[in-house]
């Protein structure tokens, strides 16, 4: 149930402006586009603008040119819990593609039937905007919280995450004692992320002519046999792991397949090298370190049946899967202010792919939910849009989870 206090300080939640500003920030393109020169800072910077006129303590971070985050806190009462809550989003967007197949200008964040479109509008522009939103609503009422909210609006998510990875060498997660990871999730609590990896493995053998093969080493049939073991190493993983309540099942999945990887290829050259990019998805119980050791052990059987063969294996990125423990508090936070504030029963989720909470809470151990406004299943597409009803729930939920995970130390 909501006490007076909490309805005080959800009534300075302007909902015209939780819309407007989203669609300020989506009208600003962030896709990284490094030969034109285009990346997030313009986004951030209306970010930090925003953190400024709320009033809150503000820092603009250059990870690499062109790409900052921006931190924001909202200090708490002296004297208080001492603890911090995170809201996490990220300001880069992935490419429209070809704008001609949108219904409306992919920037232009229209409106039609409470439904906001536009790159970005999803994922994640509206959960970042509804987190600042929700911490202005906290600013104004002059409620002290008990502890600190921190916003992090970071660069490079649809990357390799070079912003959260920065955020955490810096020192910055070190204060956090949970976050709140605000990607679309149509405001489900999801307590679980797959894993990632990705590997590069390149077999190489020796150019020929394809009339004369003896003449050479074919590095196709090598890899070719490594995929086949890739396919049952995947099954392996899946009788062993079984499937996930939230994740489903692990995979390994060739991505990427070149021969040559180098020069032209031609019908009557034999390729001297072959690559393959292995895109893994790992559930609770997986360990990146035993997949990529499997993978070379592989590699190893196959150069020992004909040692003219050489494989390289290498690990291009790996987070692993992570699991929030529903008895966390921020999980428990989260559950009783969703049954107040809408009164339903929430619902529990994972998340397929991978988000910056994996770095957060992989590194530096930050018990994580996500939990934001937007269709699931729409990220990256075609006329990408945003629920308004949700993007509100959102800034809502945000406030009253804030105040019960911090507690109130006085109005």
């Amino acid at each position: 149930m909501l006490t007076d206090l909490e309805r005080k300080v959800l009534s300075f939640v302007d909902e015209d402006e939780v819309v407007r500003w989203t669609q300020e920030l989506v009208r600003i393109p962030s896709v990284y586009r490094p030969e034109k020169g285009e990346a997030e800072e313009p986004a951030a910077r209306w970010v930090e603008k925003r953190l400024k006129e709320i009033g809150l303590e503000t820092h603009f971070e250059i990870v690499v040119p062109g790409r900052p985050n921006v931190i924001g806190i909202l200090h708490g009462a002296e004297g208080g819990s001492g603890k911090t809550l995170m809201f996490e989003g990220h300001t880069d967007v992935v490419t429209e593609g070809d704008a001609s197949q949108w219904t409306y200008p992919p920037f232009s964040a229209q409106i039609v039937d409470g439904k906001m479109y536009g790159r970005g509008a999803n994922d994640m522009k509206g959960g970042l905007v509804a987190a600042i939103c929700a911490i202005k609503a906290l600013a104004q009422s002059g409620v002290k919280l008990g502890g600190d909210i921190l916003l992090g609006a970071v660069c490079d998510e649809e990357g390799h995450m070079l912003g959260i990875k920065h955020f955490v060498e810096q020192g910055w997660a070190d204060r956090v004692d949970a976050a709140i990871i605000c990607e679309p999730e149509e405001n489900h609590l999801c307590i679980s992320q797959k894993g990632v990896m990705w590997v590069r493995v390149v077999a190489t053998g020796k150019m020929a002519h394809g009339a004369m093969p003896l003449t050479g080493v074919n590095s196709a049939y090598p890899m070719a046999e490594l995929l086949v073991r890739m396919r049952e190493l995947e099954a392996e993983q899946i009788r062993t792991h079984g499937k996930h309540e939230f994740l489903g099942q692990p995979s390994i999945t060739p991505t990427i397949l070149r021969s040559p990887v180098h020069g032209e290829p031609q019908n009557n050259v034999m390729p001297e090298q072959t690559e393959v990019i292995l895109d893994i998805r790992l559930i609770p119980g997986q360990s990146p370190e035993e997949i990529a050791d499997r993978i070379r052990a592989v590699a190893d059987e196959i150069h020992a049946q004909d040692e003219r063969v050489k494989f390289d294996v290498e690990v291009i990125e790996a987070r692993a899967p992570t699991a929030t423990d529903r008895d966390e508090p921020v999980v428990q936070v989260l559950d009783q202010a969703y049954r107040d504030l809408t009164g339903k029963e929430p619902v529990y989720g994972g998340v397929p792919g991978s988000t910056d909470g994996t770095i957060l809470n992989s590194r530096a151990g930050v018990p994580i939910v996500t939990c934001g406004p937007g269709d699931i299943y729409i990220p990256h597409h075609v006329d990408e849009w945003l629920g308004l009803d949700e993007l509100i729930e959102a800034t809502k939920l945000y406030v009253l989870a804030a105040m019960r995970f911090l507690g109130v130390a006085e109005e």
